[in-house]
């Protein structure tokens, strides 16, 4: 049975604000009534990443992919999941949550970024430059792509940030 999710506008709406803390509060309310909800969940995950608690995102990502998340919401789970793992220096289980999103959705532009990126940052800088190929030689203005522009432009612009937590173990 789906889970009854709570009119999500108010907490878009903060988040589209910058009112991070305001919407985790209200995420928080939902989630004491009903804390098993995995959209609730995603969307928590989510407030999480976007304050730069990757570390404490990650768990909630990963809950919610537990549970029965719908198509677009999971590809969005297992992003931010492979992502905020690969932040923290945890890159082989990054690897992993991404190998597997990029069997499941392999024409999801987006995602093949976020993929090349951890490719990139194990070392394996050939497979990363062909994904990343593949994305530019198949896309012009992919819709997959617009929501995940500005963190593709950070990490464009920080990739090298990451480099000391390569080794990094869990």
């Amino acid at each position: 049975m789906a889970e009854r999710v709570p009119d999500l506008s108010l907490v878009r709406h903060l988040k589209a604000k910058g009112r991070y803390e305001e919407a985790e509060r209200q995420l928080r309310i939902w989630l004491d009534e009903d804390p098993e909800n995995p959209r609730l969940v995603f969307e928590m995950a989510v407030i999480l990443d976007n304050q730069g608690r990757e570390a404490e995102a990650i768990d909630f990502y990963q809950s919610a992919l537990d549970g029965d998340l719908d198509g677009a919401h999971r590809i969005d789970a297992m992003i931010g999941l492979g992502s905020s793992l690969r932040v923290v220096g945890r890159v082989l289980e990054s690897y992993q949550v991404l190998e597997k999103a990029h069997h499941e959705y392999p024409h999801h532009m987006a995602l093949a970024v976020f993929y090349a990126l951890t490719l990139e940052q194990m070392g394996n800088y050939g497979e990363a430059i062909s994904t990343l190929l593949q994305v530019i030689a198949e896309t012009g203005r992919e819709e997959s792509l617009d929501v995940y522009r500005p963190a593709i432009r950070y990490y464009r612009d920080h990739r090298h940030d990451f480099r000391s937590s390569r080794n990094k173990k869990e």
